[in-house]
């Protein structure tokens, strides 16, 4: 799929991911989405917001959407490659996000929703257990997702392990939208 926004209807009971470099647009077109769920009375909804507050005019957290009623689980979440200044420091923040998520993702498994939406998926699968998110999305019948696919935030470890985690989600996808 392009960047288009599908329709709820095209996504209802399946798994899809909004995938792209920084800044391209991904949490734009989830809320674009987000926004037509609520427009079709389709619910109950909630949105695990997973990003980190805008540094350096990256990340940014998906907010509330005016007319769009949802359960929002947001962990204070750090960005690991914008913040940390050595190699360790980065893997420390990114382990610290893991822990908050799973927080969040506990929360959420409290009371799941028919929907959910994540923001910034890729935050958690940093550092995260691929296998725990996959049981949280199991819980859900339809999910949409973004998270970054790209090479501008660099490399090293940290940036290996999260692209080869976000290629194997990708794969799990009934529909992915790149960007």
């Amino acid at each position: 799929m392009t960047g288009q926004a599908p329709s709820p209807a095209e996504l209802i009971g399946s798994l899809t991911l909004i995938a792209g470099e920084v800044n391209s647009g991904k949490t734009r077109l989830l809320a674009r989405i987000m926004r037509a769920f609520a427009a079709e009375g389709m619910g109950p909804l909630a949105l695990m917001d997973l990003a980190p507050e805008t540094i350096r005019g990256v990340g940014g957290k998906l907010g509330p959407l005016p007319g769009v009623e949802l359960t929002v689980h947001a962990p204070p979440i750090a960005a690991p490659r914008l913040s940390g200044r050595t190699p360790e420091e980065v893997l420390a923040l990114a382990r610290q996000n893991a822990a908050a998520i799973e927080e969040c993702f506990d929360a959420y498994l409290a009371a799941p929703a028919l929907v959910l939406f994540v923001n910034d998926v890729s935050l958690y699968l940093q550092a995260g257990d691929p296998a725990r998110l996959q049981a949280v999305l199991a819980a859900t019948p339809t999910v949409v997702m973004n998270g970054y696919m790209g090479a501008s935030l660099g490399g090293g470890e940290l940036g290996r392990l999260e692209q080869e985690r976000m290629a194997d989600l990708a794969a799990r996808c009934a529909k992915l939208i790149r960007l």
